[in-house]
C-alpha cells in the first residue's frame, strides 16, 4: 500500500510539473511578443522569436509534438505566413518526407535482426583473432558502420549483448578497466556512425536549414568525403587510447576463437540478404547523382525524384517483395517504431528557420550584431575552431537538434561574410552535434549508457569519454578543417 502510495504521489508530481511547464511554454510563446522591440528586432520579430524560445523550452521539458503544432498555427497568426503555407513549408518538405522514409526502413533493418548478424560476422573473422587491438578496432568500426546503415540504439542494445558474452567467457567482470572502456566505446563509435551519412535526423534538421537558407541542397558526396576520414581519425583515437594512454590488459582477448560466437548468429537467412543488398544499393542511388556525370539519363533521373524520392523507391520495393507470403515491411506496423517527435520537431523547424533570417524580423542583424564581438576580426581558421568548440561543447548539455538549429541561425551569416564555406562549416558542426555523449541531456545514446550501471559507473564513464571527446575536437580539427578545404 505504500508503495502504492509514493508511485501515486511521483505520477502526480510529474503531471504537475507537466502541466507547469506546458504553461510557461504557451505563456512564452503568446506573451513574448508583447515585450518592447529590441532594435534591429522589429515587433513580427519579437513575436516570432518568442515563438520560437516557447518552443525550445517546450521541446526540452514538455513534449516535441504538440509544442511543434501550437507554434506552426502561432506564428501564422502573426501574419507571416498563411497556417496552409507553413504546414506544406513543414510537413511536405523533401527532408521530412526522406527522414520518414528512412525511419521506416530503419525499422525494418532492426527487427529483420542484420545488425547483429553483421557484427558477429565482421569480428569472428580470422584477422582479427588473436590480435587484441585489432579486434577492438574491427569491433568498433562495425558499431561505427551498423549505427550508419540503421539506428544508433538498437546497435548500441546489439553491441553490448555481444561484448558481454565475450567478456563474461573471458572472465572480465563489470567494473573491469577494459570492460568499462569496451562499453562507453560502443557508445562512442554508435554516435560516430550517427553523424557518418546525411540522412539521419539530426543531419536532415541542420541540413533542411541550410538548404532553406542557402537556396541549394548540400552534395551528399560531399558530405561524406568530409565525415568518413573524421570518423575513421577518431574511431582510430580511441583504440590508441586505450593501448597507450590507458595502457588497458588485453591479453585475455588473445583468447577469443571463433567458438566464443553462436554459431546461430553467423548464420544468414533469405530476408536478411535482400535486405543487405537494397541498402547498399540505397547508399549507392542516395550518392550517385552527386559524383556521376550530370548528362546521364539516369543522373537526371536520380536528381528528379530527388533523395526522398530514391528512398521511398527502396521502400515501396520492400512493401512489394514477399517473405513468408507476408510484404518485408509492414507499414501499419512499421509505422508505430517511427520518431514521429522528430518529424514533427523537423516539420515546425523548418519554417522557422526561414523566419528567423527574414529581413523583415531584424533577428539576423541581431545575432549578427551581438556575435561580432566574438566573431569579428577572427582569420577563417580560428573561426572554425572557435565554432568548433562551442559546438561540441553546447550538444552535451541539450538535445542536438535544437542546439543545431540555434547554433547554425547564428554561424551561417558569419561564415558568409568571413569568406568560410557555409556548406564546410555546416557539416563540420553536424558531426560534433552528433557526438552528445558527456552528459545524460546530450543524447538518448548518452542516457542509455549512464543507466547501464550493472556494466560502467559514471566515474568510468567520465574516465573514458572525457579524453573521447577530447579526441574528437582534435580530429575534427587536425583532419576535418584541411579536409574540410580540399573538399569544398
Amino acid at each position: 500500500m505504500e508503495a502504492t502510495a509514493t508511485q501515486n504521489t511521483a505520477l502526480q508530481s510529474k503531471n504537475i510539473r507537466y502541466y507547469i511547464n506546458a504553461f510557461i511554454t504557451i505563456a512564452i510563446m503568446f506573451g513574448f511578443g508583447y515585450l518592447p522591440p529590441i532594435a534591429p528586432i522589429t515587433p513580427l520579430g519579437m513575436k516570432i522569436l518568442g515563438i520560437f524560445l516557447a518552443l525550445l523550452y517546450g521541446w526540452t521539458f514538455v513534449d516535441q509534438i504538440w509544442p511543434s503544432i501550437l507554434g506552426m498555427i502561432a506564428l501564422s497568426l502573426t501574419g507571416y505566413a498563411p497556417l496552409d503555407t507553413l504546414m506544406k513549408s513543414g510537413f511536405g518538405n523533401n527532408t521530412v518526407l526522406l527522414m520518414w522514409g528512412m525511419l521506416l526502413i530503419a525499422s525494418l533493418v532492426d527487427s529483420a535482426g542484420v545488425s547483429k548478424f553483421i557484427a558477429t560476422y565482421f569480428i569472428s573473422r580470422k584477422f582479427v583473432l588473436g590480435k587484441p587491438w585489432i579486434l577492438i578496432f574491427t569491433f568498433f568500426f562495425t558499431i561505427f558502420l551498423m549505427s550508419a546503415m540503421t539506428s544508433s540504439v538498437p546497435t548500441i542494445v546489439v553491441g553490448w549483448g555481444i561484448l558481454y558474452c565475450i567478456l563474461n567467457q573471458l572472465g572480465y567482470k563489470a567494473g573491469n578497466p577494459l570492460s568499462s572502456y569496451m562499453v562507453v566505446g560502443v557508445v562512442y563509435s554508435s554516435l560516430i556512425g550517427l553523424a557518418l551519412f546525411p540522412w539521419k535526423v539530426l543531419q536532415m534538421v541542420v541540413l533542411g536549414m541550410f538548404a532553406n537558407t542557402a537556396g541549394y541542397q548540400l552534395e551528399y558526396s560531399l558530405y561524406i568525403a568530409l565525415t568518413f576520414p573524421i570518423s575513421i581519425a577518431a574511431i582510430t583515437g580511441y583504440v590508441l587510447l586505450g593501448k597507450f594512454f590507458f595502457r588497458l590488459d588485453v591479453e585475455k582477448l588473445k583468447l577469443v576463437t571463433q567458438d566464443s560466437f553462436d554459431p546461430k548468429d553467423l548464420e544468414i537467412n533469405t530476408n536478411q540478404k535482400i535486405i543487405i543488398s537494397m541498402l547498399v544499393l540505397l547508399v549507392i542511388l542516395l550518392i550517385a547523382p552527386s559524383i556521376m556525370p550530370k548528362t546521364w539519363a539516369v543522373t537526371k533521373i536520380l536528381r528528379g525524384i530527388g533523395a526522398h524520392g530514391v528512398t521511398f523507391l527502396i521502400l515501396g520495393i520492400f512493401v512489394f517483395l514477399r517473405f513468408n507470403n507476408k510484404p518485408m515491411i509492414n507499414i501499419r506496423k512499421s509505422s508505430s517504431d517511427v520518431q514521429w517527435d522528430c518529424i514533427f520537431l523537423t516539420a515546425a523547424m523548418l519554417p522557422f528557420t526561414a523566419a528567423l533570417n527574414a529581413e523583415s524580423t531584424g533577428i539576423n542583424a541581431f545575432l549578427v550584431e551581438k556575435f561580432s564581438i566574438l566573431f569579428t576580426g577572427l582569420s577563417p581558421n580560428l573561426f572554425i575552431f572557435l565554432v568548433i568548440l562551442i559546438t561540441i561543447t553546447s550538444t552535451q548539455f541539450m538535445n542536438n537538434a535544437i542546439c543545431g538549429g540555434i547554433l547554425f541561425s547564428i554561424v551561417y551569416p558569419f561564415a558568409v561574410a568571413i569568406n568560410v564555406n557555409p556548406a564546410m562549416i555546416t557539416v563540420l558542426m553536424i558531426f560534433c552535434l552528433a557526438l552528445a555523449m558527456l552528459t545524460p541531456a546530450g543524447s538518448p545514446m548518452s542516457a542509455l549508457m549512464f543507466g547501464n550501471s550493472e556494466w560502467v559507473s559514471t566515474k568510468d564513464i567520465y574516465t573514458y569519454v572525457v579524453p573521447g571527446v577530447i579526441v574528437i575536437f582534435l580530429c575534427v580539427c587536425v583532419v576535418g578543417i584541411p579536409v574540410g578545404f580540399l573538399v569544398f
